[in-house]
This record gives structure tokens, C-alpha cells and sequence, in this order.
């Protein structure tokens, strides 16, 4: 069987089976190549969708206020045009002081798409979309450790949207489902690789069971460990759609 490498240089991007939203989570504070000191020039988060059903992609996007996590972060809509360009929509969100990851899709089953952003803190806090190209701002929906990265995708067979936090604090993944009117349940979690070590998520279904799966990775590794889905939010490690150097170093359960 061939294998395939997910290899992360600056950011990596989460694909979302609903809405086939792009998520991309930072994987540190100069995670561009060539960044520098200025806030400006820094590599933001940021997402696909259309937010305001125009039929053109629009994109999301988290800009630090400051080149360091003193002054918080804002975010912003950017509609985009029929000649390729964006324009800012006029309203500008405030987030937490550093944010990791987004990831966009409808987790309140409206139709819009909505945003999830979590930050170093733990927090996730959530945006849903009135389908205008504006956001409301719902407030922190869950708490976890540490936010490295956020995946979204199916893992029950209900419908409904949920989401996989790669946490820092905790090195764990947690497995949040999603009711359907944008709140977030947690329901199980399981202990990552190694502890000290950033850890990505993107989902996919591997096995063609209707069920999102799970891949686990992290920057300059080229390893990677595949999850499958259970449908109930819990996951089965899958040796043979994993690539480890050495197998029996690590056996999530």
C-alpha cells in the first residue's frame, strides 16, 4: 500500500466534509516563512465560505492587532467579488489574545456558514452567520487547554456538524459534538503522541462509511496516525492507514 505523507511547513489546512470549508491553524507565532517583527507581514488564520450567498467564495480571517498576543486579534469578513478580488465588509470582530486555529461550516443547521475560533487560552468562542456577509458574536461555547488545531466534519450519523480540538494543555484530542443549534457538546477524548508537541487534525472518510475519520499530525514529520470514526464521537486507531517509524512506540486508545 502506498503511503502518503501529510507534511506541515507553515500552516496546515483542515478540510471540513460538510461545506468543504477550509480551516488553517498557525502553527506558531512566525509560522510563515520569512515573517519578521511586523504584525502586518505575519501569516493570519484563515477560511473559506460564502457568507453572503453570492455563489463566490469569501474568505475569514484573523489579524493580530500587535506582533506579540498583548494587543488581541480581530475577525473580519472579506466578500469576495467576480473579478477575484475581496472587499472588507464593514464589521470587524474582537477575539482572544491568540488565536490558533478557525474552522468554518453550519453549526447551527440555518444554512450560513459559521466561524469557530479557538486561542492558546482554550477558549472556542463561535460566530454565526446571518448569511449578509455579518456575524454575531455567540461567545466562548467550549473550554479545552490549549487550542493547536480544529477539525470539523460528521462523526455521528445525525446530520449534525461537530468538531475534533487538538489541545495542547490537555495532549489530548477532544470530540466536541454539535446539537444543531450551534452549541457544542464534549463527548470523549484521547491522549496524543507525545506531550510537549503541536499536534494537527484534519478529518476525511477514509473507509466510505458516511462517517468522518480522523489524521493526526505534526510540523517538519512526516509520521502520521489515522483515527477512524466509530459514528457514536469515539475513534479506533488504524495501524494499516497510519506511517509511524516505529509502529510500537505509540498505540492511542
Amino acid at each position: 500500500m502506498k503511503r502518503f505523507s501529510y507534511r506541515v511547513i507553515a500552516v496546515f489546512t483542515a478540510v471540513s466534509i460538510a461545506g468543504a470549508a477550509q480551516a488553517w491553524s498557525l502553527g506558531g507565532p512566525a509560522a510563515a516563512s520569512g515573517a519578521d517583527d511586523d504584525a502586518a507581514d505575519a501569516s493570519p488564520l484563515c477560511a473559506t465560505g460564502d457568507f453572503n450567498h453570492d455563489g463566490i467564495a469569501d474568505l475569514i480571517e484573523v489579524q493580530r492587532t500587535t506582533n506579540d498576543t498583548s494587543g488581541g486579534a480581530i475577525l473580519s469578513v472579506l466578500l469576495g467579488q467576480a473579478d477575484g478580488t475581496f472587499k472588507a465588509a464593514e464589521s470587524q470582530y474582537p477575539i482572544g489574545r491568540d488565536p490558533r486555529a478557525l474552522v468554518v461550516g453550519d453549526f447551527n443547521g440555518d444554512g450560513n456558514p459559521d466561524v469557530i475560533v479557538g486561542d492558546s487560552d482554550g477558549t472556542l468562542r463561535e460566530f454565526l452567520g446571518d448569511g449578509r456577509g455579518t456575524l454575531v458574536d455567540e461567545g466562548i461555547v467550549a473550554q479545552v487547554g490549549s487550542v493547536v488545531s480544529i477539525a470539523a466534519g460528521h462523526f455521528t450519523h445525525n446530520g449534525e456538524l461537530d468538531i475534533a480540538v487538538s489541545d495542547l494543555g490537555a495532549n489530548s484530542a477532544i470530540i466536541f459534538l454539535g446539537a444543531g443549534d450551534g452549541s457544542l457538546r464534549r463527548v470523549w477524548s484521547f491522549q496524543l503522541p507525545q506531550k510537549g508537541d503541536e499536534f494537527h487534525l484534519v478529518t476525511a472518510d477514509f473507509n466510505g462509511d458516511g462517517i468522518s475519520d480522523l489524521v493526526i499530525t505534526k510540523e517538519d514529520d512526516d509520521q502520521y496516525e489515522v483515527m477512524l470514526g466509530n459514528g457514536n464521537g469515539t475513534f479506533t486507531y488504524a495501524p494499516k492507514l497510519s506511517f509511524l517509524k516505529d509502529p510500537a512506540s505509540y498505540c492511542p486508545t
